[in-house]
């Protein structure tokens, strides 16, 4: 009898020292209340060992500007020792026109990020990306055409939650992407619901392995729940999962960003950085500059003596562990005529090999890329720490002029690719 209390004891002991327990903020809408995502998520945690501990704020059609001007939200936030905000948009807007989306999803993201980690020092937050509606949004798309079709519209809601998550320094549960894999690989599956816009069951189990996957860090096709799933649905979903998220941590931000450690940085010219630590409670302080030298000061500064891009490493002890920031601080010793435009617009370097840095305080737009023949060429616009990055990787070496507007004002920039 002795022995078989000792090892039941054993046993327990052991499942305690395994379990994992997680605090969610869930703010969103219908489509994190449709199905009660959470609910699915903390049963499938269960499932497998672990605890998730919830509360939501998802009032249907809410966006992150009604969140953000929410007393309550700010309320719910502020009572910390959250592990994790989930920050869902309405369904449309990101895939807005992008002036648009500057003006009102962007801001509120970072104000509802910035709100978020105040209040939690051992927080991180997530960027819920939704998915594209089945077959487009038809009641925008004669003014907007580029949500016509579920590809076009799926496209722009993934640019733009990755750029959410990146300016902010947040995490991607990408939902979005693995119901792109789902429709492309088995497009019998009916992710959606009759409206071709909320998730059917089945899509809200896809987001749930998805979330469980992101804030557990565990194989999702060990998971032993179904759901009301076959167990030869169930598990190609959690085959999408493990391929798509489970395997590529990096691509949704979260070996960098899901970590306690947090700096920010001002380059104060001729190669001078100034490093402020932000992470809270931290004991040490471990800075490597990218270049070979290092420091165990707080708040360094740090000369470099060439221009380049230098990945800036912190590590901390903090929150019960020891992690490491990564930022790719670029440094620009020029400050010529060549690069110092006018409008107070720097970009550079020109001539370029693979890309072009835009450093600017204002609101940027580019209009176009184009060859000196007139021929539009396709370009990405990608969010930086000081401003804005274009890959030239996909362009042949030659004359290429940017045109791009700020303060309501059009320019147009010569730009050569060695």
């Amino acid at each position: 009898m002795k022995k078989t209390l000792l090892f039941l004891f054993l046993i327990t002991f052991s499942l305690l020292l395994s379990q994992t327990t997680k605090r969610v903020f869930f703010i969103g809408n219908s489509y994190t209340y449709v199905n009660d995502l959470p609910n699915l998520i903390q049963s499938i945690a269960a499932s497998n060992g672990d605890v998730l501990e919830h509360h939501s704020q998802t009032p249907g059609g809410a966006t992150l500007q009604n969140h953000a001007n929410n007393p309550n939200v700010a309320s719910d936030m502020n009572q910390g020792n959250w592990d994790y905000v989930v920050l869902q948009e309405q369904s449309q807007l990101p895939s807005f026109p992008y002036s648009q989306v500057q003006n009102e999803v962007y801001p509120f993201a970072l104000q509802l990020s910035n709100l978020f980690k105040n209040a939690n020092a051992c927080g991180n937050v997530i960027f819920y990306m939704t998915w594209g509606r089945k077959n487009g949004d038809g009641t925008i798309c004669p003014g907007w055409p580029s949500v016509c079709t579920y590809q076009g519209m799926d496209d722009l809601i993934y640019a733009r939650y990755m750029e959410m998550a990146m300016n902010n320094e947040g995490i991607i549960s990408p939902v979005g992407k693995v119901w792109r894999t789902i429709r492309e690989q088995n497009p019998a599956i009916e992710l959606y619901d009759q409206d071709e816009s909320h998730p059917s069951y089945i899509g809200s189990m896809a987001a749930a392995y998805t979330f469980y996957t992101i804030i557990f860090k565990k194989d999702p096709t060990q998971i032993p729940f179904n759901g009301n799933l076959s167990q030869a649905k169930a598990q190609l979903i959690k085959d999408i999962v493990k391929t798509e998220v489970y395997n590529q941590p990096g691509k949704w931000y979260i070996t960098n960003n899901d970590v306690h450690s947090r700096f920010t940085y001002q380059i104060n010219g001729a190669g001078t950085v100034q490093f402020t630590n932000t992470t809270q409670n931290a004991t040490n302080y471990s800075w490597d500059f990218g270049d070979g030298t290092t420091s165990t000061l707080e708040n360094p500064a740090h000369t470099y003596p060439t221009g380049g891009n230098y990945n800036v490493k912190l590590t901390t002890d903090a929150c019960g562990a020891t992690t490491t920031k990564t930022k790719l601080v670029v440094v620009s010793t020029l400050n010529t005529a060549e690069t110092l435009l006018e409008n107070g617009i720097q970009i550079y370097p020109n001539p370029a090999l693979d890309h072009i840095n835009i450093v600017s305080k204002k609101k940027f737009e580019v209009i176009s890329l184009t060859e000196a023949s007139g021929k539009i060429m396709p370009y990405r616009l990608n969010k930086t720490e000081t401003g804005y990055r274009i890959s030239l990787q996909h362009l042949t070496s030659g004359v290429y002029f940017l045109q791009y507007k700020t303060d309501e004002k059009e320019f147009t920039k010569k730009i050569i690719k060695k």
